[in-house]
């Protein structure tokens, strides 16, 4: 018998031996990616979440979550999502978690993400859900297929917010008592400042034809009192400050860095801006109407289009209200970016400039 050469042998087992080895990894690689992963469940500490600012850091939920079986030994990547129950996740919030298996939000934090979905001060019914998937998966998001990403059962959730309220304390405030109000401090409407500005400013409903008052820096007669002296200041023993354009809304300003004061009457917040597609006339914006109730605050219930809208006073551009990025704050700003409208709909809009340094605005869809 005629036996084969040694070095014949020796070289076909090296190009037999790699060729069965990259084939077993081929196979091994592919049975894992396939393999799915078991049911997880989430759960709540309470699935009734009240929020008030006074709690703000104190703990007001956490979600736990663990597999109904066997948990994967594979590296697994979590994200919390949560979405109004109506919405049912068509848009919804995510938060990244890593290999974490839990996560809590104090009041604070959870009444900042709720304000994503829920206006200031509203409630709502909302559903959480846990998104989840293996961590090499995660890592080659373009290559996901549908049977790749996996979620819990949704669980529901009853959220009420608060509106945050900034307290402006002594120096940032005066008080503007007056004839129009008995001359009472602290019943008194306020003008705010940032801290370190000393420039003030407030909006206030004077319900008389002839209001006239004094700035005091604090809410007692005690405090710096300060009143007109001459060429639109104001200083120490000055005669009452007067509005000669009769009862209504105004911007009140004053500065304590010049020592200067102004007002404009406001006579209506409209507005305006691509969101309102083709309802806007040449030279009108769109107004609002004020608060039977409250003269500071203003709505609107208009239909709008994908686009973006500003609030303006008088119909004209001295006084416009958008909002800066990231644009979830509902906190209007002066002559900032349009506010964003992402969905065409009827929607009721609201301006409320009721307390000063708070200013708020709300956009509520209107459900069909």
């Amino acid at each position: 018998m005629r036996k084969l050469p040694h070095k014949f042998l020796f070289f076909s087992c090296l190009f037999v031996i790699p060729f069965f080895y990259c084939k077993k990894q081929i196979d091994f690689t592919a049975t894992v990616a396939h393999q799915h992963l078991p049911e997880l469940s989430l759960r709540a500490s309470s699935s009734k979440i009240v929020l008030y600012q006074s709690n703000a850091k104190l703990m007001a939920v956490r979600f736990d979550w663990g597999y109904i079986g066997q948990t994967p030994a594979d590296a697994i990547y979590y994200l919390l999502e949560f979405s109004l129950k109506e919405d049912q996740f068509a848009n919804p919030i995510e938060i990244a978690l890593g290999s974490s298996v839990a996560a809590g939000f104090t009041v604070e934090e959870f009444n900042q993400l709720m304000h994503k979905i829920i206006e200031p001060g509203d409630g709502g019914d909302v559903i959480a859900r846990i998104k989840y998937m293996r961590q090499v998966t995660y890592n080659n998001l373009k290559k996901l297929t549908g049977e790749e990403i996996y979620y819990s059962d949704p669980i529901l959730l009853q959220v009420s917010t608060y509106r945050n309220i900034i307290q402006y304390d002594a120096p940032n405030y005066m008080t503007i008592p007056g004839n129009y109000q008995s001359w009472n401090p602290l019943l008194a409407p306020r003008l705010v400042s940032k801290p370190g500005e000393k420039e003030y400013e407030g909006y206030v409903y004077f319900p008389i034809e002839y209001p006239q008052f004094l700035f005091i820096w604090g809410n007692q007669w005690s405090d710096f009192t300060f009143g007109h002296i001459g060429n639109k200041k104001f200083g120490f023993g000055g005669t009452p400050l007067s509005i000669f354009g009769g009862k209504g809304f105004y911007l009140v300003r004053a500065s304590t860095n010049t020592n200067t004061w102004s007002y404009e009457k406001i006579k209506s917040w409209g507005i305006s801006g691509t969101a309102l597609g083709g309802q806007l006339s040449k030279d009108k914006d769109i107004e609002m109407t004020p608060d039977p109730a409250n003269e500071c605050i203003w709505r609107i219930n208009v239909n709008l289009i994908e686009g973006e809208f500003k609030f303006k006073a008088n119909n004209q551009n001295n006084i416009v209200f958008g909002n800066k990025w990231p644009a979830i704050d509902h906190i209007p700003d002066y002559d900032a970016d349009g506010i964003r409208i992402n969905k065409s709909g009827n929607y009721t809009i609201e301006l409320d400039l009721s307390i000063p340094g708070n200013y708020l605005f709300h956009i509520h869809l209107n459900r069909q």
